[in-house]
């Protein structure tokens, strides 16, 4: 059994490890081919993806000494402490290095990057080069970093670690879940598709403040209710005290919120994981599939507007500013950067925008803007049937799940548009 079988997903990343343990291990092998082990190696990404996890295995898996450096004493003792390590390890080769949150060995500001921690680093690190020391460090974000520091011949190699793909989630939300009592008629399914995630802390923490919400609830089992609510709370901040809006409010927020659900699920069918509509009148739609195509999102962007518009003689839907931007940007960033409408409309970097330029860009996003909502008012209209029920689903029941969309629309024929 491997170390890094602690550790759910990252298979590339473990896989990449364990080249550098094999040559650990067998380093003749790699000797004879005038191969030679990259001097360290850097562990970048958000908080809680992981990464000293993953270091701790890597470091298990080698079988070598380690001295750990951490942030722990003030600047110039810390100075000193980083000198004495790499003195020590020099002492103890072959062994490891580990440089635990690097990014935070010195003041964060981006000016700091020659701060005397990071100078004393990598005075180490070329001290011990080629002398049977390994340097490993993991870091939260590079750019703090000197650039000097980052540089082949001190890192060679500079690991990526990003949020957990959707299989990885579910198996992440399982391991998190087999301590836990969970009730029989929990859908893993919706529970997966539901969560928006971007670390596997995120993660535990949801899941453990839903089995919080249930113990005080005296239940005898994590229901899925105890999960929506913890998920509506953490991540969608959910009031306790909110002013709580009129049924008409709530209406019209549930078929602005079945406008979005509908197009997303016309141009990709299982994309909605998750739809709420909160009792102070807002609410959202979490796709589990993201809008590859621009157009296809300016789509999704604009369908909660144009919704409440077919059944609202007056232009009343509220809420929808941050749509129209986003649609907006979209469109823009189309004509100016992709050429979406020939090479007219992209500005020449040396140039700029000129007055007449600008006035042409505004003109063609405004006509482009009312194409788009054009196209978004017939994919619903074709599907009307369908996005009342979604809205009156909404309305009645608050949150629908992955599940409940799903069943929604197998009582209804599809009518694709082509957009």
């Amino acid at each position: 059994m491997s170390a890094f079988d602690k550790v759910i997903g990252y298979e590339e990343i473990k896989g990449e490890l364990m080249q550098i343990v094999d040559m650990m291990r067998n380093g003749e092998v790699y000797e004879k081919l005038g191969a030679k082990m990259p001097n360290g190696v850097l562990l970048s990404g958000d908080p809680g993806l992981g990464k000293t996890l993953v270091a701790k295995c890597f470091i298990e898996e080698s079988g070598l000494k380690t001295f750990t450096i951490r942030k722990t004493k003030g600047d110039g003792d810390f100075v000193e402490m980083i000198t004495d390590v790499f003195e020590k390890a020099k002492e103890n080769a072959p062994c490891i290095v580990f440089l635990d949150d690097l990014d935070k060995f010195a003041n964060e500001d981006d000016r700091h990057r020659d701060a005397e921690e990071y100078v004393a680093v990598q005075a180490g690190i070329d001290a011990v080069k080629g002398t049977g020391v390994f340097i490993l460090a993991t870091v939260n974000d590079a750019e703090k970093l000197p650039e000097s520091l980052k540089r082949c011949g001190r890192f060679d190699r500079i690991i990526e670690f990003s949020r957990p793909s959707a299989e990885d989630a579910a198996k992440i939300i399982e391991y998190y879940l087999s301590d836990k009592k969970v009730d029989s008629t929990l859908n893993m399914e919706d529970l997966t598709k539901m969560i928006h995630y971007s670390s596997c802390a995120e993660l535990e923490t949801i899941l453990n403040e839903a089995a919080v919400h249930a113990a005080y609830e005296r239940k005898d089992s994590i229901q899925m209710e105890d999960l929506v609510t913890t998920v509506l709370k953490l991540q969608y901040r959910q009031p306790e005290n909110y002013n709580k809006a009129s049924d008409e409010e709530l209406r019209m927020s549930a078929l602005h919120e079945a406008g979005h659900l509908v197009v997303s699920e016309m141009l990709m069918s299982g994309s909605v994981g998750f739809a709420a509509v909160l009792p102070d009148g807002n609410g959202f739609v979490h796709p589990c599939e993201r809008a590859r195509r621009r157009e296809d999102h300016i789509l999704i962007s604009l369908a909660g507007k144009t919704a409440v518009e077919l059944y609202y003689s007056e232009t009343v839907a509220s809420g929808c500013q941050s749509d129209l931007a986003s649609a907006l940007a979209d469109i823009r960033g189309g004509l100016t950067s992709n050429a979406t409408r020939g090479f007219g409309l992209v500005a020449i970097p040396s140039r700029g925008y000129s007055e007449n330029l600008t006035s042409q860009i505004d003109t063609v996003t405004h006509a482009m803007l009312e194409e788009y909502s054009v196209r978004v008012k017939n994919i619903l209209l074709k599907n009307r049937g369908l996005l009342e029920a979604v809205a009156d689903a909404l309305f009645e029941k608050r949150t629908l799940l992955f599940s409940d969309i799903r069943e929604i629309k197998e009582k209804f024929e599809i009518v694709k548009v082509a957009v």
